[in-house]
């Protein structure tokens, strides 16, 4: 079975606005309950204990009329005698009707004379035989509440059993009625003070709860934020490293096709001289000849085991492998190469050492190769968490098409592979201008 998906409206808000919608409806709800059976807890009571007081008034004033009840000695003198004491002032400020109940449920007296004799069924009358005092808020609703009824729309109903005074033995039943003015005044009261408290720690609980999932929906939201912009971050690396991988390859065949040609066109074109004038068998001047074309093809072998070795660079600092570059260089050519190194972290990757020695090495060679007379100059910094390498010659600049030839090709791949920036152009000044930006940790 597939369970419906939650509407668009609340999957596009946040956690913690699910939580406050979600939490306000449950707490006002739970609220609502609690403080339901709170005033209802409160209301029985208060009933119970209004009702109490006026049961023990009640007991006291009329059991001692009705403890000859066996004896039928409850007569019309009794009745009498009782009605006088209950059209009391201070008897009829806190009750309204009265009735006596006999064990067998007829009634010997009540307010009402009609139902003085009749004998009648009533819920609470036989709780009240039991031995309990019964109260509660009455709608009036039986046959015998039809004076009750012109009284109030509701009563205090309040069942209480008399006892004979030498005994525990309960002899009758009185019933009574009160004016719900005073409850009502308590309980609205007590409503009052209930629904506030209920209300002020609802709101509070829910202000409280709200802001620590707020705050906890916040950082979840900014590590997703900065989880995402790892993952593009990543994503873009991972592209620019397979484009460089592919450009790297292109590279390397280029550079071996390059090799192969040298070696072709250069060593063994000089070794092929000296092997045909040595197999002459000629001496003088032929052999001078086989013995220069030799020198020619052991010099092209040493330049290119010197541009393709290079020296030891792990022990090394950054600024001992500029300055070892830079003396190669001008060994190489006899011109020197001002430099300007400035603060260089000690400790650095030997792929670091790599790339800045051979980015170095290719723009220097470039501005010999293109400009042999200008003047060449070298800076490297450390910014932030960036090597800043930069050659600046004061040749004619780049062409307007330049065509990037296997050494620019290699050293932007140098830098772009270990997360770097190359850029080449003319400088302000004329002349051109490589700069590369190098993270120190890459």
């Amino acid at each position: 079975m597939v369970s419906p998906r939650p509407p668009a409206a609340w999957r596009r808000l946040s956690l913690s606005g699910r939580f406050a919608l979600a939490s306000g409806v449950i707490m006002l709800a739970g609220a609502i309950v609690l403080g339901t059976l709170v005033t209802r807890a409160i209301e029985t009571s208060v009933v119970r204990r209004v009702a109490g007081d006026s049961a023990l008034y009640v007991e006291a004033l009329i059991g001692p009329q009705v403890a000859g009840i066996e004896e039928d000695r409850f007569g019309e003198r009794e009745r009498l005698e009782l009605a006088r004491l209950l059209e009391g002032a201070a008897f009829r400020g806190r009750v309204v009707s009265v009735k006596v109940w006999a064990r067998d449920g007829t009634i010997l007296y009540a307010t009402d004379p009609h139902l003085v004799g009749q004998r009648l069924d009533s819920r609470g009358l036989t709780e009240a035989l039991g031995g309990s005092v019964v109260s509660q808020r009455s709608d009036l609703s039986e046959p015998e509440n039809a004076y009750e009824r012109a009284l109030a729309p509701s009563l205090i109903e309040t069942y209480v059993p008399l006892r004979r005074a030498s005994s525990d033995k309960i002899i009758a039943v009185a019933e009574f009625y009160q004016l719900p003015n005073e409850l009502d005044a308590e309980l609205g009261s007590a409503r009052l003070w209930t629904w506030g408290v209920i209300a002020v720690a609802t709101v509070a609980m829910y202000f409280f709860l709200a802001g620590m999932v707020r705050a906890g929906s916040d950082t979840i939201e900014k590590q997703r934020r900065q989880l995402e912009g790892a993952v593009h971050e990543l994503a873009a690396t991972a592209s620019r490293l397979r484009a460089v991988s592919a450009a790297r390859a292109e590279t390397d065949e280029a550079v071996l096709r390059r090799v192969a040609g040298e070696i072709h066109d250069g060593l063994a074109q000089d070794l092929s001289t000296a092997l045909l004038l040595l197999d002459r068998g000629e001496q003088g001047s032929r052999h001078s000849l086989a013995r220069a074309a030799i020198d020619s093809a052991l010099g092209e072998v040493r330049s290119l085991a010197h541009g393709l070795a290079l020296p030891n660079l792990a022990e090394l600092t950054l600024s001992e492998v500029v300055e070892q570059v830079c003396v190669s260089h001008e060994r190489k050519t006899g011109c020197l190469v001002p430099r300007d190194v400035t603060s260089l972290p000690e400790g650095a990757p030997v792929q670091l050492k790599i790339a800045i020695y051979r980015v170095l090495q290719e723009a220097l060679a470039n501005a010999f190769h293109h400009a042999p007379e200008a003047r060449v100059r070298i800076r490297v910094a450390w910014a932030h968490t960036m090597i800043e390498l930069e050659c600046e010659d004061e040749g004619p600049g780049m062409p307007r098409e330049p065509v990037l030839g296997l050494g620019i090709r290699g050293m932007r791949e140098r830098v772009e592979l270990l997360g770097g920036r190359f850029t080449i152009a003319t400088g302000d000044r004329g002349g051109t201008v490589v700069r590369g930006w190098i993270p120190l940790r890459s």
